[in-house]
């Protein structure tokens, strides 16, 4: 049976902490940062932003609003002093490195060479998640019909209702598909709960548990597995 693969964007696609990364080593002072385990850092500045999706996924509020919450609520968290005026700034700037991301060429070459059935279901509000997956030029590989966002579609994953959509739209069985993602609970349990063989692509080494078949910790290590898979 062909290889059928529904992918998250951000953090699975490319390194979602590159722009904070960069934002992050132009605006903080000199060694302000040095003491700080990164890694953490970002993976609170995700945790702030996760607290308010709801907010942002009915129109409460905007993105850029989301972002100047997640550096201030991060900075607030780690003892570092911001105003608003740095975290306009900080997010400015995180959006101006968005517009550069990019996939791993490993990923591009695997999208490139594969028969696989692809999609991609991501959080997320749905013109924001489209620049970003027209950035990475998923569309090369991608059928729109096959890309999917909660801000369209209404369910936001771990909701199984998002991933039912998603199947149903593509007249599809779950139990044929992989699910590959970054977040334990939205991507793996969201997926194996409507039946949904899973990959958990552990790039940041967050919480793991049961409900991935398969964990990988590289776009390496990603590519050797969905080999193996197809084989």
């Amino acid at each position: 049976m062909k290889l059928k693969l529904c992918f998250d964007c951000d953090d699975t696609l490319y390194d979602l902490s590159w722009p904070f990364r960069m934002s992050a080593s132009h605006l903080f002072a000199d060694g302000q940062l040095d003491p700080i385990d990164m890694e953490r850092f970002y993976l609170d500045y995700r945790k702030a932003g996760d607290e308010i999706f709801d907010q942002i996924q009915t129109g409460k509020i905007s993105i850029d609003e989301s972002g100047r919450h997640r550096i201030k609520t991060v900075c607030s968290r780690y003892g570092i002093p911001v105003d608003d005026a740095f975290a306009d700034e900080f997010q400015k700037m995180y959006r101006d490195y968005q517009k550069n991301i990019a996939m791993d060429p490993q990923l591009v070459d695997f999208f490139q060479e594969t028969d696989a059935d692809l999609a991609i279901l991501t959080n997320g509000d749905h013109g924001h998640q489209y620049a970003k997956l027209s950035t990475l030029g998923v569309f090369d590989y991608f059928h729109p019909s096959h890309v999917f966002t909660s801000g369209k579609i209404g369910y936001a994953k771990p909701d199984p209702r998002a991933f039912t959509e998603v199947m149903d739209t593509l007249n599809e069985n779950a139990m044929d598909w992989y699910y590959i993602g970054d977040s334990y609970g939205n991507d793996m349990e969201g997926a194996k709960n409507v039946g949904m063989k899973t990959i958990h692509f552990n790039r940041h080494h967050g919480p793991e548990g049961e409900a991935a078949d398969y964990v990988v910790y590289s776009e390496k290590q990603l590519i050797e597995l969905l080999k193996e898979l197809s084989a």
